[in-house]
């Protein structure tokens, strides 16, 4: 039973070496680590060339962004789990043991492990709901409508499982591109399995992808991913007789979303009321959205009134 993980970065030679002492700690050594640049530009690569205590290789991504390197990583491994870390992050000792343990006892497709969130001095800002976490609800549905956090790290996926879904990260998504890969490797019901332990940590930098400023590719990147999102659940028009119910669900969700994305515009964005344009014309213009925005529409909610006027 072999592990392999995956580690995208760009331009991470202050926090590499971090994630690097993590995994030459770690208690079970039976792993590989695929460190797969996205065409980084800092002495990363020179970092990397170390010898280390653990097995790795250290690739260039083919493409452009995150999505693209996880996706490298994914076509270069062997082994029988994969694992996700961002080289920002940091693991516990026991990480790839419990994640071993727990796949060589129940061959699961998917496992999950908890996480905590900390900023940049030391302080736990959150975590995993231990509610939710323990769960025995849909864990495809709770994706989709954002009951759990859509993260693709934290977790051991049965490679082969993977293989067969096609369940790869979109390489033209820089923000989101997780959701859809979580989508993907959730549909139809695989076998999950959970680990109650804190595992992994989140470590959130005021610079990270996710904190960042709003920009036209955040408003297209979220517009791509709802439309994906409506296709893997037979959502869009070309769909015969859509389930009436989870289309109202996925649309308020949606427009929801939405909504969030606008404020986070207005507090953040110097060209906010372009951007909000720009969203609102999107969804206007999206084939695939065209039922979802039928429906909000002609809702009793004030969606369709909050993100589109």
């Amino acid at each position: 039973m072999k592990l392999d993980i995956v580690i995208p970065f760009k331009d991470a030679e202050v926090h590499l070496p971090n994630i690097c002492a993590d995994l030459e700690k770690q208690t079970h050594k039976n792993f590989t680590v695929h460190f797969v640049s996205d065409n980084s530009t800092d002495n990363s690569l020179k970092y990397l060339k170390t010898k280390f205590k653990f097995t790795c290789h250290t690739w260039e991504s083919d493409g452009v962004g995150p999505g693209a390197a996880r996706n490298f990583g994914i076509n270069k491994s062997t082994g029988d789990y994969l694992l996700f870390i961002d080289a920002d992050d940091r693991i516990s000792k026991d990480y790839t043991l419990r994640f071993y343990e727990k796949a060589l006892s129940t061959k699961a497709d998917i496992i999950e492990c908890m996480y905590q969130s900390i900023d940049t001095a030391g302080t736990v800002v959150s975590g995993t709901n231990l509610e939710s976490f323990i769960s025995t609800n849909d864990r495809f549905l709770a994706l989709v409508y954002g009951d759990i956090p859509r993260l693709s790290w934290g977790k051991a996926y049965k490679r082969k499982t993977i293989q067969s879904k096609k369940a790869l990260f979109p390489e033209n998504i820089h923000n989101g591109e997780d959701h859809i890969f979580l989508l993907k490797a959730y549909k139809n019901s695989p076998h999950i399995e959970i680990i109650c332990e804190q595992l992994y940590s989140w470590i959130r930098h005021p610079q990270s992808l996710t904190n960042r400023q709003a920009t036209i590719k955040t408003v297209d990147d979220f517009v791509l991913v709802s439309e994906a999102k409506a296709e893997i659940l037979d959502l869009i028009p070309e769909t015969n007789s859509p389930d009436r119910e989870k289309l109202l669900k996925f649309s308020r969700r949606t427009f929801k979303e939405a909504r969030i994305l606008i404020s986070k515009i207005n507090s953040d964005s110097v060209n906010a009321q372009e951007l909000i344009q720009h969203l609102r014309n999107t969804f206007i213009k999206s084939n695939k959205l065209k039922l979802i925005c039928e429906i909000i529409k002609n809702d009793n909610t004030s969606y369709w009134t909050d993100v589109m006027s």
